[in-house]
């Protein structure tokens, strides 16, 4: 690769140059068709080059580029505002605040709670209680009630204090025997006894992302989880902040993920990835009227096509349907032995993960790395997961076709078969020597 002068993810890698897109495909200067199989990050919600989005971009352009918020309001936004309140079935949210990433959204979504308890005269309550194993973005603030240690360790001598961490939620790996509900009732209480250690006047808000995304690999919470701790956090008057950047956005088969998990919604949510799919940068924050009421006070149009087309087309539903018919394709291709080690899929929707189990203890290591690698090297996408777990993503566009996933799941396969033979001749050789 020539001499480049971005700083990169990683310094060591060749990256191929992408010139292009179409549909769940992604084109290379040297010719290479890629199918999307992650959307990125889950990004790409309704895929590449979509012509009404492409429009949309270019008609806004023309007639405006840009207006401060300070001084302006613009019809795309009022609208786009309107159009994700009417899409919030079940919830009481009733402003939304518009941002430009991820990161962001978690940011500014921590200094919107901060204001509230100042407003409504609870200055005290500063501190907030995340998860282990989550991940809310690369800001300071985000990455504090975050918990992915190879990320946050570099950082941890100067993030704040005021944050806190309870156990993830992840109940296939750490129920240890229990049912779901004891597995639930531990949880809960675990939350109950880290307010009642930090002071309960003291808490400002709970943090959770309401399906995992890649730190731990699409895992959703348990039936009754999140309707419990909302009900624990109305106790002690801490609001509930679901973020769902990665899995919102009708990525895993409903609008938001919160509405397939026990249906109780958040006092603030962050949105983003799918929100823009794409096409530029946009998150945002969705706020209650419990919330709003006591302040009382351009990406928009690209943004706002993207959404009009996830509900014209249906793709809520898609994410459902197409979601199950991976399962089927690629849980049923998986080798028997893989499957014999605990290998299997998780997850809702379109936001699915292949976790390899115990497969590493017979074939010399965690096979994720790897298996992304050559799925790639075989023209296609899937998002590798973090440490914390031997898993791989899948996260296609939501208008991924039938023959579409076939192809996809055929590229996975033939990755997961290589990577094995090549595991096992390489024990052969070393059992020889």
């Amino acid at each position: 690769m020539p001499s480049s002068a971005v700083f990169y993810r990683s310094l060591d890698k060749a990256y191929p140059v992408a010139v292009g897109g179409q549909g769940v495909h992604l084109f290379t200067k040297d010719g290479e068709k890629i199918l999307d199989g992650s959307s990125g990050a889950a990004v790409s919600s309704i895929g590449h080059n979509n012509q009404e989005v492409v429009d949309a971009i270019v008609a806004q352009a023309r007639g405006l580029s840009f207006a401060h918020s300070s001084f302006f309001t613009s019809d795309p936004v009022e609208e786009l505002a309107t159009f994700l309140l009417e899409q919030s079935k079940g919830s009481d949210f009733s402003r939304v605040n518009f941002l430009c990433s991820g990161s962001e959204a978690v940011e500014s979504a921590l200094k919107l709670v901060r204001q509230y308890h100042i407003y409504n005269g609870q200055p005290e309550r500063t501190k907030f209680i995340g998860r282990h194993h989550s991940y809310h973005g690369n800001t300071m603030g985000a990455m504090a009630i975050g918990f992915n240690p190879p990320r946050r360790q570099p950082f941890e001598a100067i993030l704040s204090r005021a944050f806190h961490h309870v156990s993830r939620c992840f109940y296939d790996q750490d129920a240890n025997g229990r049912s779901e509900q004891h597995f639930e009732d531990d949880l809960i209480a675990e939350y109950e006894s880290k307010i009642q250690e930090l002071g309960a006047t003291t808490i400002a808000a709970v943090v959770v992302e309401p399906v995992v995304g890649a730190t731990l690999g699409t895992v959703p919470a348990t039936k009754t989880y999140l309707p419990r701790l909302k009900q624990l956090c109305e106790k002690h008057g801490v609001l509930l902040v679901f973020d769902e950047v990665m899995c919102g956005m009708a990525r895993v088969g409903s609008y938001h993920a919160w509405q397939c998990l026990g249906g109780f919604p958040p006092d603030v949510q962050t949105i983003g990835k799918g929100l823009g799919g794409g096409y530029l940068p946009l998150s945002a924050i969705l706020i209650s009227t419990k919330v709003a009421s006591v302040f009382e006070q351009n990406r928009c149009a690209s943004a706002l096509a993207v959404q009009k087309i996830i509900q014209r087309d249906d793709l809520v539903q898609n994410a459902r349907r197409q979601g199950l018919l991976l399962e089927k394709m690629v849980v049923k291709a998986l080798p028997a032995e893989l499957k014999a080690l605990g290998a299997s899929m998780r997850g809702l929707g379109l936001f699915r993960s292949i976790d390899f189990g115990n497969s590493k203890t017979k074939f010399g290591g965690p096979l994720a790395a790897q298996v992304a690698e050559e799925t790639f090297k075989n023209g296609a996408t899937v998002y590798l997961c973090s440490g914390a777990v031997d898993a791989v993503m899948f996260a296609p566009p939501l208008i991924i076709a039938n023959e579409e996933l076939a192809e996809l799941g055929d590229k996975f396969q033939r990755a997961v078969r290589t990577v094995l033979s090549r595991r096992v001749s390489a024990a052969a050789v070393k059992h020889k020597l």
